[in-house]
């Protein structure tokens, strides 16, 4: 008892210091361990099958469960280490204990994740560009040079890039679908074909990029496994070809190349496939710089980004490279240090790789952002403008002004501000007018003959001197697309391609129809070679049932000779029988006498 009155004065008279020691113990519970202290929030979520949930994981680690049939997995966050994400994610997989019911199982898992840091960039793609690199590399001088005169060449001098998702994210969610632009505190901004060549060094001008629907099926797309009725080239098949043919230098080669270099870098999709229609493009090695990819490619990077903001989709496509530098380019968020003090073209090899931040520090960076930090027109430098892709672009847009300063004499406006002018050059603009066709991604033809989802249309060359103005036609096309579903083109071009339209058109309908009488001979001949197969079958039918017949006459005739061969063998045991008899008796009459 004096025990615990003597204790009972002592924690009396120690109130004060008790407090500390009330905090460890109150992580302790009734058996006196300690707890962890719940700072993360935690989700479990239980599934049928395995569902996708939009992040990018990397398994770590796994435990087996006591008296469990499947381990249990741990996964963390891919980009922990070069963006600091702290989430992950643990998967369990257990069997119903229902008997009869083995088969469905439960996919458990629970992602833990730290409240103050966001997820990194809730989006997911397929672009590519270390595999890009990686296969660049291996490439040899024969090999770049033979790239080089497709028109690709300027895209083997890219650098090692980091591709940042958290500005990449919070860029997208400031697209508006139907400005057809980035909407920024200071004003509209949005991509222009300049843009493009000068940061790609992609050609824009020239033939259109067209994959229609009723693009010849050819012989070479069968050499990639094609079929008529799913015209789709894997990647990894394509890394495989590349693979067997190491440095063979031919146009074999080339193709594959160019085919891989458009599913990883140029037209990612969703589904790690490239449309086989491409080979039609590329059936003609020495023809394939004269398309407008770069074109091409601006316009695969507003659709996604339409599809992304209107459909609110988890995946997205297109060369997000071009969009990160382009953000470099234009706003002053994040920038990294530039390689050299001179620019270089195209100037996406100008670029350092970016520091990593937290999603929450670029929002608060775009809504802080200025005037001054932004950069509304692009120019080329002089060396730049030495260089045959802008110099085809200044071409293109000084035939046009003409007719555009007739246009702008009507539709400008007296007042003129950054909500409308920005992001277009002022040595002249090429607007982009987007049209739309809610469409799956796996229907979705191509870049130039395309359905784009509700968003985009025609790569219209019009200009502008200082201000961009849709076009009232753009609704009629709009509501035409919604209703008919019609393939649209990307028109880009100079004049003398439109004057020669038709005879082009013509052209390629002749050679279709070459084509096709090709095809119909081929048909024809194998049709003649079956029909010589089925004649020649049916007689060696009817020579058979005659040496059956033959067959069935001899075996009658073999009977009949048997049977009468027996007939003559008894007749002569007979005859023998009856001669040893008499002979016989004839012997024993004589020995009588």
């Amino acid at each position: 008892m004096s025990s615990f009155c003597a204790t009972l004065s002592i924690l009396s008279s120690n109130e004060d210091s008790s407090s500390s020691s009330c905090k460890i113990s109150s992580l302790k519970d009734q058996r006196g361990r300690y707890k962890r202290r719940r700072t993360l929030e935690t989700s479990i979520k239980e599934t049928s099958t395995l569902v996708y949930d939009g992040h990018a994981w990397r398994k770590y680690g796994q435990k087996k469960i006591l008296n469990g049939k499947y381990p249990r997995n741990y996964f963390r966050c891919t980009h922990k280490f070069d963006q600091g994400c702290q989430a992950n994610k643990q998967l369990l997989q257990q069997v119903s204990a229902f008997p009869g019911h083995d088969s469905r199982r439960k996919m458990r898992t629970s992602m833990v994740q730290n409240p103050g840091v966001k997820s990194v960039g809730n989006f997911s793609t397929r672009f590519s560009l270390p595999s890009f690199l990686k296969r660049v590399k291996k490439l040899t001088d024969s090999q770049k040079d033979s790239i080089s005169r497709t028109g690709f060449g300027n895209l083997l001098l890219i650098q090692t890039q980091m591709l940042s998702k958290n500005l990449l994210v919070e860029l997208m969610e400031r697209w508006d679908y139907e400005k057809r632009a980035f909407v920024l505190p200071p004003g509209e901004i949005t991509i222009s074909l300049l843009d493009v060549a000068l940061i790609l060094g992609l050609r824009v001008t020239g033939s259109p990029v067209l994959l229609r629907e009723d693009t010849p099926f050819l012989d070479l797309e069968r050499e990639y496994n094609v079929a008529l009725w799913n015209r789709k080239i894997t990647v990894a098949s394509l890394e495989q070809r590349l693979d067997s043919l190491a440095e063979t230098n031919n146009e074999d080669f080339v193709r594959s190349f160019l085919l891989y270099m458009f599913g990883t870098f140029l037209f990612p999709n969703t589904n790690g496939k490239i449309d086989s229609r491409y080979v039609y493009l590329l059936r003609d090695i020495d023809k394939v710089n004269s398309f407008a990819w770069g074109a091409a490619v601006l316009a695969d990077v507003f659709h996604w980004l339409c599809r992304r903001k209107k459909e609110k989709l988890q995946y997205v496509g297109g060369c997000l490279i071009f969009l990160q530098i382009w953000c470099y380019e234009h706003i002053d968020i994040a920038r990294p240090c530039l390689l050299n003090y001179r620019s270089t073209f195209p100037r996406i090899c100008n670029w350092e790789s970016t520091k990593s931040h937290h999603r929450q520090w670029f929002t608060t960076k775009f809504k802080e952002l200025e005037t001054n930090q932004i950069i509304w027109n692009l120019e080329p430098t002089s060396d730049e403008s030495n260089s045959d892709i802008i110099k085809e672009l200044i071409v293109a847009e000084k035939r046009t002004l003409p007719d555009l300063n007739t246009r702008s004499s009507v539709d400008t406006p007296p007042h003129i501000d950054h909500t409308v002018t920005s992001g277009y050059q002022s040595m002249g603009h090429l607007i982009v007018d987007l049209e739309a066709e809610s469409e799956s991604e796996s229907n979705r033809p191509a870049y130039g003959m395309q359905n784009l989802s509700s968003d985009a249309v025609s790569l219209r060359e019009t200009v502008s001197g200082s201000a961009c103005h849709y076009l009232d036609k753009e609704k009629e096309l709009t509501e035409r697309s919604q209703t008919s579903g019609a393939n649209v083109a990307i028109l880009i071009s100079n004049d003398d391609d439109w004057e020669d339209d038709l005879p082009k058109k013509s052209q390629t309908l002749e050679e279709q129809i070459v084509h096709l009488k090709k095809k119909i001979g081929d048909l024809t001949r194998e049709n003649k070679i079956l029909k010589n197969q089925l004649f020649s079958s049916l007689k060696f039918e009817e020579q058979n049932k005659k040496l059956m017949d033959e067959i069935g006459n001899l075996r009658q005739e073999n009977q009949e000779l048997s049977e009468s061969t027996n007939c003559l063998v008894t007749r002569l045991e007979k005859l023998v029988v009856d001669e040893i008899t008499d002979t016989l008796d004839n012997e024993s009459i004589e020995n009588n006498l």
